[in-house]
């Protein structure tokens, strides 16, 4: 790839180092000075990665590039951010620490003291148990509207109750990962409760009363 400097520090960097220092992802900590420069570069950078790689997460490359580029090495933890149910490098070990019975209670109330979890959901998955669903992409427009109701809660021993999920087609499909259902189970209760409490805020501010009726299921779209 054309970085515009031949000299570029990031074709320096050996495959065992890249590995070790770079491939970092959100949530990032670091001091103003040194995201700033990464900025500047990841813009330059992003483009030409893209040119070779339009594809999905070719921004991602870029940010890592501009990294090694002004060798700004990355100390990477895995345990501030869940995203992938059945990823590692992740916090999962954290949410696997707590009792199959209480997943979604503690989920839709979550206590750090009692049971330490990552401060970050990276949101780019679809979660589901049986047809116990939650995905960014199926929240209607309308959620945060007077009229609209809220979401339907699953069942609190959702993570022990089923060990399959429902597939658009309807089949069942039963999870080859033993930790599946309660990886889905984690972030549907705590999306659901966190997206009615956001609801029931909205309505409480905006509206004369408002529809406080939780039935609706995003796997049903109603």
């Amino acid at each position: 790839m054309k970085l515009g400097d031949e000299n570029s520090n990031a074709k320096k960097v050996s495959k065992e180092d890249g590995g070790k220092w770079y491939p970092a992802g959100p949530p990032y900590i670091g001091t103003a000075r040194d995201m700033h420069q990464i900025s500047t570069k990841w813009c330059e950078f992003v483009p030409k990665v893209h040119k070779e790689y339009p594809n999905l997460l070719a921004e991602m490359f870029a940010y890592c590039i501009a990294a090694a580029h002004l060798k700004l090495e990355h100390m990477l933890i895995d345990s501030l951010m869940i995203s992938n149910v059945n990823g590692g490098g992740e916090g999962w070990p954290h949410v696997d620490a707590i009792p199959d019975s209480e997943i979604c209670s503690f989920a839709s109330n979550v206590d750090t003291e009692k049971y330490p979890v990552p401060s970050v959901i990276h949101y780019c998955q679809r979660y589901i148990v049986s047809d116990w669903f939650f995905g960014k992409r199926k929240v209607p427009k309308e959620f945060f509207t007077c009229d609209a109701p809220l979401y339907d809660e699953p069942p609190m021993d959702l993570a022990e109750k089923y060990d399959y999920k429902v597939m658009p087609n309807g089949e069942k499909e039963v999870f080859q990962n033993p930790k599946s259902p309660k990886h889905n189970a984690f972030i549907i209760c705590l999306m659901t409760h966190a997206m009615n409490e956001a609801g029931t805020f909205f309505k409480k501010n905006h509206c004369d009363g408002g529809n406080k009726e939780k039935k609706y299921k995003l796997f049903y779209g109603k």
